[in-house]
Order: C-alpha cells, then sequence, then structure tokens
C-alpha cells in the first residue's frame, strides 16, 4: 500500500517517468509489474528456509530485469533479506538505490547498517526517530511521513461514559499463518472476558483469507467483520491486536489496543538475544512507553489477554490517558508528503 501510494506521488511530480514494480496488485495498477512479491511473502527464519528454492528463483528473475531495463533508481521497499541482496546484485555507478520504508536496524542487527552505508544512497523513512537513528549513524535519511496519516483523519469519538456491553475488536492478523497463529487464542480469551463483564466481539477479516479459518470466531458468537477497518474502529472500545502496522492504525483512531506478538519458538529465542529495545509496537516506540500493553510470546495466552482487556475497560480513568496519550501521538507523527518525497527522490537525478 505504501509503495502505491509512492508511485502516485512520483507520477504526479513527474508524469513522463517510467515505473516497473516487483510487487502485489497495488503497484501493479499503477506501473509494469516484472514480479508479483505479494503472494511470496514469507516471515520468521525457518518459514524462508523452507521457501527458499523459490525466493532465489524470484529473486534471480527481478535482477536480470533490473539490469534489462537499466533504471536510473532502484526503490526498495520493506524485506531487508530480499533487499540487501537485490541492493548489492544491482549497485553500479551512476544507478541511485532510495530504500523506501526502513528495516528495523535500530532494534536489531545494527550490522546491517554497513551495507546501507555502502549501497543505499537515502532513506525514505516513515517515522520519527528512524530519521534521527540513521543521521546520528552517518546515513542521509528523510522523514517523508505516513501515507496512513493520510487516511486516518479523524479519532474515535471518546466512549468511556457508554453504558451497555463493550465493544471489542479482534485482529489475529492478514496472512493465513497469523491468523492460525493467533484466532484461537483470542477465542479464549473471549470466555474469560464474558464470564467478567457484559461485551460484545467481531473479528476483521482481510479480504484474502479463506472464510473458513474464521470458522472458529463464528462458532464462539463472534460477529466476522469485512469491511473497511478503519470504519470498525470507530465502533469499538478496544482492539486486541497482533503485533504489526494495524497497531499503528489503532493508535491514530484513538483504539486502546492490547498487543500480542508471538512466533516460531526458535525465531523467537534467536530474536530475543538480538534485539535491542524496550517496545515492540510502533505506538510505544514513539510515545516513549507502554500505552499500549504488549504480551509477549508466552505471556500471550488467554488468561493474560483477557486480564489486560478487563484491567483497561473496567478503569475510566486509565482509558481517559490512554486516549490522551493516542491525542498525543498524532502530534508526534505527520502525514505522508508525497510533492517532499518525490523531491528527494529526484533530487539524486537530474530530474527536476
Amino acid at each position: 500500500m505504501h509503495a502505491t501510494e509512492l508511485v502516485h506521488a512520483l507520477k504526479n511530480a513527474s508524469p513522463d517517468i517510467d515505473v516497473y514494480s516487483a510487487g502485489g496488485p497495488g503497484l501493479a495498477a499503477c506501473s509494469t509489474q516484472v514480479a508479483d512479491l505479494a503472494s511470496h511473502a514469507v516471515t520468521g527464519f525457518f518459514e524462508v528456509i523452507s521457501y527458499l528454492p523459490t525466493l532465489i528463483r524470484i529473486f534471480n528473475r527481478i535482477a536480470d530485469q533490473i539490469e534489462e531495463i537499466d533504471p536510473d533508481v532502484v526503490i526498495f521497499t520493506d524485506y531487508p533479506d530480499f533487499n540487501f541482496r537485490m541492493a548489492k546484485r544491482v549497485a553500479k555507478p551512476g544507478r541511485k538505490l532510495v530504500y523506501f520504508i526502513s528495516p528495523q536496524l535500530w532494534a536489531w542487527r545494527k550490522g546491517r547498517l554497513k551495507l546501507v552505508k555502502q549501497y543505499i544512497d537515502k532513506m525514505l523513512v516513515l517515522f520519527p526517530f528512524e530519521e534521527t537513528f540513521y543521521r546520528d549513524n552517518g546515513v542521509e535519511a528523510a522523514f517523508v511521513g505516513n501515507p496512513l496519516v493520510n487516511t486516518i483523519t479523524a479519532m474515535k469519538k471518546d466512549t468511556t461514559g457508554n453504558t451497555g456491553p463493550r465493544r471489542i475488536l479482534l485482529l489475529p492478523g492478514s496472512r493465513r499463518k497469523e491468523v492460525k497463529s493467533n484466532l484461537a487464542t483470542m477465542c479464549e480469551a473471549k470466555k474469560g472476558i464474558d464470564a467478567r463483564m457484559d461485551a460484545s466481539f467481531s473479528v476483521l477479516k482481510h479480504p484474502s483469507l479463506d472464510a473458513t479459518l474464521f470458522d472458529s470466531a463464528h462458532e464462539a458468537g463472534i460477529r466476522v467483520y469485512e469491511g473497511n477497518p478503519h470504519d470498525e474502529f470507530q465502533n469499538v472500545d478496544l482492539a486486541i491486536a497482533c503485533s504489526g502496522t494495524v497497531t499503528f492504525e489503532l493508535a491514530l483512531s484513538g483504539v486502546p489496543t492490547v498487543v500480542l506478538y508471538r512466533m516460531n519458538p526458535v525465531t523467537y529465542h534467536l530474536a530475543k538475544r538480538l534485539v535491542k529495545v524496550d517496545a515492540i509496537s510502533i505506538p510505544n516506540l514513539i510515545l516513549g512507553h507502554h500505552v499500549f500493553p504488549e504480551l509477549i510470546q508466552d505471556a500471550a495466552t488467554p488468561e493474560g489477554i483477557a486480564d489486560e482487556v478487563v484491567a483497561i475497560l473496567s478503569d475510566p480513568d486509565r482509558l481517559g490517558r490512554i486516549r490522551s496519550e493516542l491525542g498525543r501521538f498524532r502530534t508526534l507523527v505527520k502525514a505522508f508528503d508525497a510533492d517532499y518525497a518525490a523531491r528527494e527522490i529526484f533530487s539524486l537525478t537530474e530530474r527536476p
């Protein structure tokens, strides 16, 4: 989604440019697609290993396409394991390499800064602390804002004093593996919440996911919602969400959230040795403290989730503090500036 916004910004700034992409359907609609990466997205060390032969074939095909097209600028988005190798492969004198959406080098694998310094001409980052991090480490960077801020323009109304059932939204993830891992735990947590307070539940289903993945939600009496997530955010009192971009969206919308983070146990123990930050969700990192409770790995149990949810929804003062902090959060982020992003890229070329 973010890369699509960037392509539109580039074309608005210079309508005659040719843009080629390796991504999903959104990018394909606004550029010439050379490869579909959306259907091959995987996360986690062991998950990537099992998919490695396919990734190598895709990698080589994209690299060959880049050499054939011979672009002036190559823009990498996210996927650091894939993209840093690609940057090394396609770098050459006169070709500028830009990285849009920073890998989380500020959290772990800071050794990759050497790769950034060697191959990347400019980092275009979504969050203010990322610009500071890169500049402090001698890397040219520009905080261009976040397209989600453009989209989510209003916080939900304060419902602290409302009577009736508390409305809770479950967000188990946008990938099949995430939903299979998280939804069962969330359904169990619902039982613990129901035993202690009057609540109604809905679960967000990504359009690309099979409806059968949500059979357990139907059986638990949870409404499955397939509409615009931001519309649903306006109608709930609290969310239970797996860590990811959605926590940023929920913070922008003013929704108190309990954050879950679980992964393959071996992958988790490897990551635990490498991660160097005190929070995993972007809202907590930007605000500098844990406004959203984070339940990580073994702590992400049905009982732990239920305890956090009931504690928040039963305490009007705590809800007020969370809402106040989410108001401050909106002042610390900024909307994606299309003209600025385009200027930062074109400043590396001979185009205006």
